[in-house]
């Protein structure tokens, strides 16, 4: 090897023990910087703040993530972490973020103050003032602290308060557009009118290009229909901010408020059309068609959406809810399975699987699928409503309840849930428990005219019909062309016997409804009360003749004509009816009345049988079969029928007593026969037939002392009952006090001397006499 040759080839060999040094000492370098939490950590939040300041909020969360990955103490990652999801309106996130930071961080004002803000948005108004006044604690001059407690004062009912608060941060920051603007808002609702309208004129002038001034400003003029002056707000707002979906939903409601639907839709359609890659735009004109009750235009404006925009689930889930509340049950399957796919933990999409099997009356489904949304997500109002809903139709009121007041909790607006509660509490009549519920009503979703309708049912059986009135006259403001209104108030006019206004107010019902069913029912009510049956025959007869189609006159006719003795034109009525409505469960079951009445009991099992094949669910034909039975002594079947009535309501009283005693007469379990009466009594606390069973069901398992006081209240409810006096006189006995029991025995016999329980009552007087 020549010397060139030699070094050539070390200066080869130097180089790569130099780069191999280089690599070595780089790698040591990067080693040492990946080993130092505090860089590392700081890296990603460079990262994030950099895609956070490109509006990629999507990848700001990652990196924020991440470096919270590093140091799950480093505040200003969570307070970056909650101004990203801030951005992406993901406030449950947001808040939880932001209460991080303050504890990390008790000093971060705006981390406090935003806090606050969403205190305050969330319904926490006590939280946000204390926030508030935290804030100004340590900076009394700060003007944002003292319009949030301007705004929580105002939430909290404290009109005077929040007014001085709000001009103290308009002296604060008298060049601030959102100081003038909580100032005039806060007039608004204390009644200064002007005042208000200077200072939301103010806030425009100091900043031009926000749309809040003009929006609210726009919607005070609305209320006061002084429309142009309206529609100009609303128009100025969206020339100032054309790509903002707000200020155009303001202008198409202020045109559904004049009735200016064609012009309405028009700024909808423009918005989806215009402002397509926003979801709040484009879903616009659905949601309107959904407040609007037009549910056949919202599936379809619905489906277009969730065809065109695949990845908005908001849109694909409110799609499956109208498919749902049509029926289309396989295709909201369909799409609903696509997203659980994806998703196998989507509370949302759970939810409505639990709401389709519920549509479907699989119930043990739909209350485990329902069950497990909530385990993940137990804030979820809907799910709560829903597996109430599951629970109800089960049977078990007590949970569904439970349920219910839990969406309320979670969602107080949620009027559905309330509504279901007033529904039970009506069912029950429990009246107190029905006006609380209604008065939750009117003041979480005053535009709903039920709360109104149930608040005045509540006070009427309470004998308050001047609050009922007034209930009724405020649900006529809320729905001037309903004629909800005239019917309550015919029936309430019923109530006070004054028959005559009674009747007008039904025939007002009638000029705004012709085929409202309870207005002509109203009228033939009175007729009956006044004994002019004939005229209450003629009258639907003529209804009948107008309104040839409808299932529901022809039903009503013929229990006429059955009050009327009439049993061969009731029949005939009934035909029709089934004829217009094969499925009509009620003709089943007055046709099995008559056919009762006419002794034909055969016939009548065979018409309930056919009825509870049309409505298996139906509990009311189930308990009227079983009836049936147990008045032809056939107790097996009446046993069979109250049992596949408890198979599907296990909660329902009536079955769980009847079912009860019919065990305990016939050589049933007494354990079984005493939890069917525990329910029973449970549900029917107020019902001497309860407490007579469920003293029965003590009595044969040998609890003589806990039988003896409801036999007694039974007995001293119905005097003249024989069974409970019998059962109270074998009680006494067993108790050993042959006194009471003689008396009570001999009490039977009385009743009804010649009676089977009077000759049973005999055989345990002789016997005690014996003794």
């Amino acid at each position: 090897m020549n010397d060139r040759h030699f070094l050539h080839t070390a200066l080869k060999v130097h180089a790569r023990v130099l780069l191999l040094s280089c690599v070595t000492l780089f790698l040591l370098l990067a080693t040492g910087c990946h080993t130092d939490p505090n860089a590392k950590r700081q890296k990603f939040l460079e990262k994030g703040n950099h895609e956070f300041d490109q509006r990629q909020y999507s990848a700001a969360l990652i990196y924020y993530g991440r470096a919270l990955q590093v140091d799950p103490h480093f505040a200003e990652a969570h307070y970056k972490l909650a101004q990203t999801q801030l951005k992406l309106n993901n406030w449950g996130p947001a808040y939880l973020e932001l209460q991080r930071t303050v504890e990390l961080q008790p000093e971060n004002w705006q981390a406090q103050l935003e806090l606050g803000q969403l205190q305050l948005a969330g319904g926490k108004r006590e939280e946000a003032k204390k926030t508030a006044l935290m804030i100004l604690g340590a900076n009394a001059q700060n003007a944002d602290a003292k319009i949030l407690l301007a705004s929580a004062e105002t939430a909290l009912g404290n009109l005077p308060e929040a007014l001085r608060n709000a001009q103290e941060a308009v002296a604060l920051a008298p060049n601030r557009a959102t100081a003038y603007l909580n100032l005039g808002q806060i007039q608004l609702r204390n009644g200064n009118t002007a005042e208000a309208e200077a200072s939301l004129k103010k806030a425009e002038s100091l900043d031009s290009q926000s749309i809040v001034p003009y929006v609210t400003l726009g919607a005070y003029y609305e209320r006061s229909k002084r429309w142009p002056e309206a529609e100009r707000e609303f128009q100025a707002a969206i020339q100032a901010v054309p790509t903002d979906p707000v200020p155009r939903a303001g202008l198409a409601r202020l045109y559904f408020a004049q009735g200016k639907v064609p012009e309405a839709e028009q700024v909808l359609t423009d918005a989806k059309n215009q402002l397509s890659s926003n979801p709040l735009a484009y879903r616009m004109l659905g949601d309107s068609y959904l407040t609007r009750g037009l549910t056949d235009k919202a599936v379809t404006e619905f489906g277009a959406l969730s065809a065109k925009y695949h990845d908005d689930l908001s849109v694909r889930k409110t799609y499956i809810q109208l498919l749902i509340l049509n029926n289309r049950l396989d295709e909201a399957t369909q799409l609903d399975e696509q997203i659980l796919k994806k998703s196998p933990h989507d509370a949302e999409a759970l939810v409505l699987r639990g709401q389709i099997q519920l549509r479907r009356h699989n119930l043990a489904d739909a209350i485990s699928t329902l069950q497990g949304a909530l385990k993940d997500s137990l804030e979820n109002a809907t799910g709560h409503y829903q597996l109430g809903l599951a629970f109800a139709e089960n049977g078990n009121i007590a949970q569904a309840e439970t349920e219910w007041r839990e969406a309320v909790r979670i969602r107080p607006a949620f009027h559905e849930a309330w509504l279901s509660l007033a529904a039970s509490a009506a069912q029950r009549a429990d009246w107190r428990t029905l006006e609380e519920l209604s008065d939750q009503l009117k003041k979480n979703a005053p535009n709903v005219a039920e709360g109104y309708l149930y608040h005045a049912t509540a006070r009427l059986n309470q004998g308050d019909a001047t609050s009922a009135e007034a209930d009724l006259i405020h649900l006529q403001q809320i729905a001037p062309l309903s004629p909800l209104y005239y019917v309550k108030m015919g029936e309430l006019r019923l109530v006070q016997h004054r028959q005559a206004e009674s009747e007008s107010f039904f025939r007002q019902a009638l000029t705004h409804d012709p085929d409202s069913l309870e207005a002509i029912r109203g009228i033939v009510q009175i007729d009956l009360l006044k004994n002019k049956t004939v005229e209450a025959l003629k009258f639907v007869h003529e209804q009948t003749v107008r309104s040839p189609n409808s299932p529901g006159l022809f039903l009503l006719q013929a229990e006429l004509q059955w009050h009327a003795k009439q049993q061969q034109q009731a029949e005939e009525s009934l035909s029709r009816v089934l004829d217009l409505d094969s499925k009509s469960t009620a003709a089943y079951a007055l046709r099995a009345q008559i056919q009762i009445a006419q002794g034909q009991t055969e016939k009548a099992i065979a018409t309930y049988q056919r009825a509870i094949e049309l409505a298996p669910l139906d509990i009311r034909l189930q308990m009227a079969l079983g009836g049936l039975y147990e008045t032809l002594g056939n107790w097996q079947d009446a046993q069979s029928t109250y049992q596949k009535l408890l198979a599907i309501q296990p909660e329902n009283a009536l079955a769980s007593n009847n079912l009860a005693y019919l065990m305990l007469e016939h050589g049933g379990s007494p354990t079984v026969a005493l939890t069917l009466a525990q329910t029973a009594r449970k549900g029917l606390p107020n019902l001497p037939n309860s407490a007579d069973t469920l003293g029965w069901a003590y009595y044969y398992n040998g609890a003589f002392s806990a039988a003896a006081p409801l036999f007694e209240e039974a007995a001293k409810k119905v005097p003249n009952n024989q069974s409970y006096h019998y059962h109270l006189g074998l009680t006494y006995e067993k108790l050993g006090d042959s006194t009471r029991a003689r008396a009570e025995l001999e009490k039977v016999i009385s009743i009804s001397p010649n009676s089977a329980l009077a000759s049973k009552a005999h055989e345990v007087l002789t016997d005690l006499k014996g003794s």
